[in-house]
């Protein structure tokens, strides 16, 4: 999509960025020498990326709580919080077939972003009640389909958080300071907390706030995806505690920013064995030109193309097998970028000799995780994890 009359975003600063992005040479893209070995590659690029991310909590024991239990058809769903970190305590929900298996495979199901900040998990997880609001938010994204429950009901156990400024971890508008809303241009006063009013008031507020968040985060000394993957990770250490999880078989799926979230869980950690990205997979420089005006600022990794594309970081989940969706009718990313990325990730494979564990498929569709798409997703899992 450019403009109709040739023009970027940023007028005549985009000439200077873009000469200065393509002086970047990613020295730690898989193909940028000739690595004595592939876990040599893994640790130095593993450990840059870590650096740029640059959130180190203090450690805490996960001291896992369940909350509360519930019976379904066919499967049973525990609402429960763990600690990532001193004083940070995230809530979630797992889904767990009841089928008398000892133990079952486990997806990580992480929701998107779609400036629907009021809720996280339940975007994707079932709810007994769906406001009229949050119903047309799973029918535009995901088909009307809460898809976790999907899953678990094909015999895997399903976890779910609540990712940093979403659902219950989101903004609490009465200890901002006061004139911040109306800075912002927001009036709660005369709404009632959770009705669809309330809830539309809220996300166009969030979305505002994230400027002013983002100065915080990085003033404190951190990133905003830092944030986000390392509870991500964590999220691995609590199915490990589960005696019904077979550790072998952990894999990771989301749409959107969940997609951006999946692909550097799967980068990053080794115990990740499977993967679904959607939604999420171009080259960082084709955004350059006027595609980053619709994103968040929960993508930045600052530094990180000079050491890497986004497809370098992908591919640090190779050999693991890997699932692409691309959306061709996706208005955030320029298709030639999608395209590029799923050939350098391609490429990796290829060198591998593992071209068989990945895959990349366009759907003509614009930025969702269709009902198509999930069935092609959910058979990816059980190509590699049922065999």
């Amino acid at each position: 999509m450019r403009d109709i009359n040739g023009k970027s975003d940023i007028g005549n600063f985009y000439g200077f960025l873009k000469e200065y992005s393509d002086g970047n040479k990613p020295e730690l893209s898989y193909f940028s020498r000739n690595w004595a070995d592939m876990s040599q590659w893994k640790v130095l690029a593993r450990a840059k990326l870590f650096e740029l991310l640059n959130y180190f909590p203090e450690k805490a024991p996960l001291d896992a709580k369940v909350l509360e239990v519930k019976h379904k058809d066919g499967y049973r769903q525990e609402e429960i919080e763990f600690s990532t970190a001193k004083n940070v305590r995230v809530k979630g929900t797992v889904l767990i077939p009841e089928n008398q298996e000892k133990c079952y495979p486990a997806i990580i199901g992480i929701h998107d972003h779609g400036g629907f900040y009021f809720y996280g998990r339940e975007k994707i997880v079932e709810q007994e009640y769906e406001s009229p609001l949050l119903r047309e938010f799973k029918q535009k994204a995901y088909g009307g389909r809460s898809w976790a429950n999907e899953l678990v009901k094909r015999g895997y156990i399903v976890l779910c958080i609540d990712g940093f400024y979403f659902g219950s971890r989101k903004l609490n508008i009465s200890e901002v300071s006061d004139d911040i809303p109306e800075r912002f241009g927001a009036n709660f006063e005369s709404l009632d907390y959770g009705s669809d009013e309330y809830i539309r008031e809220f996300n166009n507020f969030s979305a505002k706030f994230e400027d002013l968040l983002v100065k915080h985060i990085f003033t404190s000394g951190t990133t905003w995806p830092g944030i986000l993957f390392h509870d991500d990770r964590i999220c691995i250490n609590y199915l490990y505690t589960r005696e019904d999880v077979d550790k072998n078989r952990i894999g990771c799926c989301g749409l959107s920013i969940g997609g951006f979230r999946a692909a550097h869980l799967a980068a990053l950690d080794d115990r990740i064995k499977c993967s679904v990205v959607t939604g999420w997979m171009p080259t960082y420089s084709s955004l350059l030109f006027n595609r980053l005006r619709n994103h968040t600022f929960m993508i930045y990794i600052p530094g990180i193309t000079n050491y890497m594309e986004l497809p370098d970081v992908m591919s640090l989940t190779a050999p693991n097998p890997l699932f692409i969706q691309q959306c061709s009718r996706d208005s955030l990313f320029p298709l030639e970028g999608m395209q590029k990325s799923c050939e350098a990730i391609q490429n990796v494979y290829n060198k591998m000799g593992r071209s068989e564990k990945f895959k990349f498929k366009f759907y003509d569709n614009g930025h969702e995780f269709s009902i198509e798409m999930q069935e092609d997703a959910f058979s990816w899992f059980d190509r590699w994890f049922k065999g």
